[in-house]
């Protein structure tokens, strides 16, 4: 290597490290919502390699990949978002979850059960008062509480599968406020998104 070719390159990587540099590693250092056993964050970001194909396998069509607005670590891996459907955890088919079934690294799968992906909260401030999550919830995890007028979600019965985010209008079309979530979202077991 000669030194002109030493020069460019210290130039290109000097690049590179300041553009990288304004782009963290993960947003706001909040755990993502995973699919399918993809709960281990850290399992699923070394087992990765971002073919796309559970993304491609979802029925449900409710698998996004990650951009670099949740971190360039992130980008193009498999998150959840259940503004585009729901998780049915493939339950018609004996098989499991197509997601976890076409994952080669076992990225999916791997670190934990493959019918959880967390668990629904509630935005009181957002909410419409529509009622809508509450008939769409197949685990009956959610009630409505007629005191606060709010929805309440048991946290035990509840398993993240979206249906309650996917019906609630707010923040759609009609409702929209700016907000970065729904009056109703699910989020990682502990986490925040």
């Amino acid at each position: 290597m000669d030194r002109r070719e030493f020069c460019a390159g210290a130039i290109g990587a000097s690049v590179l490290l300041l553009l990288g540099g304004g782009v963290r590693a993960t947003a706001s250092g909040a755990e993502l919502l995973r699919p399918p056993g993809g709960y281990d964050q850290q399992a699923l970001l070394g087992a990765c390699i971002r073919c796309d194909r559970c993304r491609s396998a979802c029925p449900q069509g409710c698998i996004a990949l990650g951009t670099l607005e949740q971190g360039w670590i992130n980008v193009d891996t498999p998150i959840m978002n259940f503004t585009r459907g729901i998780c049915d955890f493939c339950g018609s088919d004996p098989a499991g979850p197509r997601c976890v079934r076409v994952c080669e690294t076992g990225a999916l799968g791997s670190a934990g059960p493959l019918d959880y992906i967390g668990c629904a909260i509630v935005d009181g401030e957002l909410c419409v008062h529509c009622q809508k999550c509450v008939p769409v919830c197949a685990y009956s995890a959610i009630a409505w509480d007629d005191g606060t007028q709010l929805p309440l979600v048991d946290q035990e019965a509840c398993n993240g599968c979206g249906a309650c985010e996917y019906a609630c209008p707010s923040d759609s079309f009609g409702y929209y406020g700016g907000a970065p979530h729904r009056a109703i979202y699910v989020v990682p077991e502990g986490g925040k998104r």
